[in-house]
């Protein structure tokens, strides 16, 4: 048999299998997280909080509505990779012999383990960007894909959202094998009670963070009960917090304290928009792999009562976000019909945007955004509604990557009759 007459089109034959092998191949770091499948663009997750309490009976009613919805979202992008490789260096590679028409190997086999082989070595890359990616769809690796945690949470630092006075944010000084206890504990110490109160927390930091706790437990802690191995994976102030070492947090300047549902992972898996190939290319002695998948991450609550975000003192700060970084209608005019208005804006540095209503009470103007295009929906505004003629409300359009916006004042006017 031929190499690679049986490898073309075997791609589609187990393209289940090749899509699955990032979260194979992620396991480790996967399952400290919660995997959000059927995800492709964006997708809205949170949940309800409701204040309402027990209290005195009364014969009256006196109902009350406490609750409140809070939505995030999880934003997956499409991502692929077009790669040429020689099937007979990669047999060598996958077997560790030379190929041969006579090898007793099934060819079912040496299919399916050289095609997931390939697919291993695409998405190795997709652990290490977890925490660090910047989206830039310009991009040609894997940090440009999406927006990781650290850029998340960086994010919400600059916009206010994430912050000491919050509850959800704590500054930490640099940790050394010496006070890496002590540090680790004051961080353990700023998360709410409400957090702490959480089953099975866990505690998202650096190896090298984890090496410092493992030599300060030796020297400060001695032959204590829960001290008898050097390997430590709890913390020692609550042995309720698992301390989650992860190779996406390498020299990052962020700590996490979340739960596993929190921490979520978005992809498809489940349509046919994914898809995996291995076809015949122009080079005669190569193939051609091609993969296309969805990929992106996010908190699915960033309250006090779910997530606290722990950063270095030395931690660059976010980028300031700038008038002006953002290019593209101001002012929009809409007619007192209800119906949808499209305006596309450009950035300075490329990246995508998002839009948002930041007037209060202004629930007749919503947005939503496709790419660089933002559309204004908007109610109809009858001649005998109540309220200012025009009623306006302004829209922030920002740039993804932070580095700027654009606030854009929508005005509808009465309708005449």
């Amino acid at each position: 048999m031929q190499l690679d007459a049986i490898l073309v089109n075997s791609g589609a034959k187990y393209r289940r299998e090749i899509l699955a092998m990032p979260v194979v191949a992620l396991e480790k770091t996967l399952k400290h997280m919660t995997i959000r499948k059927g995800v492709r663009g964006d997708e809205t997750v949170g949940g309800y909080d409701n204040d309402a309490e027990l209290r005195p009976y009364r014969s009256s009613k006196d109902a009350t509505d406490k609750g409140k919805f809070f939505g995030r979202t999880l934003t997956t992008y499409l991502g692929d990779i077009v790669e040429e490789f020689d099937p007979y260096r990669l047999f060598a590679t996958v077997y560790g012999e030379s190929f041969s028409s006579l090898t007793d190997r099934k060819e079912a086999d040496i299919v399916k383990d050289m095609a997931l082989t390939l697919a291993k070595k695409v998405s190795s890359k997709l652990g290490k960007a977890l925490f660090k990616a910047v989206r830039n769809k310009d991009g040609n690796t894997t940090l440009d894909l999406f927006n990781g945690f650290d850029t998340i949470a960086a994010k919400e630092i600059n916009e206010g959202t994430i912050a000491v006075a919050n509850g959800n944010l704590y500054i930490y000084d640099s940790i050394t094998d010496a006070n890496a206890g002590d540090v680790l504990k004051a961080i353990y110490s700023a998360a709410s009670d409400e957090l702490r109160d959480q089953e099975n927390l866990k505690m998202f930091l650096p190896k090298s963070v984890l090496d410092a706790y493992e030599v300060w437990c030796l020297s400060t802690l001695g032959s204590v009960v829960y001290n008898q191995t050097y390997a430590q994976s709890r913390l020692h102030c609550d042995r309720n917090v698992e301390l989650v070492p992860l190779v996406g947090l390498k020299n990052s300047e962020y700590i996490y304290i979340s739960t596993q549902g929190n921490m979520l992972v978005g992809m498809d898996q489940l349509s046919d928009a994914e898809q995996a190939k291995i076809r015949e290319c122009d080079n005669p002695k190569a193939l051609q792999f091609f993969m296309c998948m969805y990929w992106g991450v996010q908190f699915e609550s960033i309250l006090p009562e779910f997530l606290l975000v722990a950063r270095h003192t030395a931690a660059p700060s976010p980028t300031p976000e700038v008038p002006g970084a953002v290019k593209g209608a101001a002012t929009i005019e809409v007619p007192a019909t209800s119906g949808n208005s499209n305006r596309t804006y450009a950035t300075e540095t490329g990246s995508e945007v998002d839009a948002e209503v930041i007037t209060e009470g202004a629930d007749w103007l919503t947005v939503a955004v496709t790419g660089n295009k933002v559309t204004f929906t908007r109610t109809a505004y009858a001649k005998n509604d109540a309220g200012e003629d025009p009623r306006t409300a302004i829209v922030r359009v920002s740039a993804q990557d932070g580095s700027g916006y654009l606030d854009v004042t929508v005005s509808q006017a009465k309708a005449t009759a």
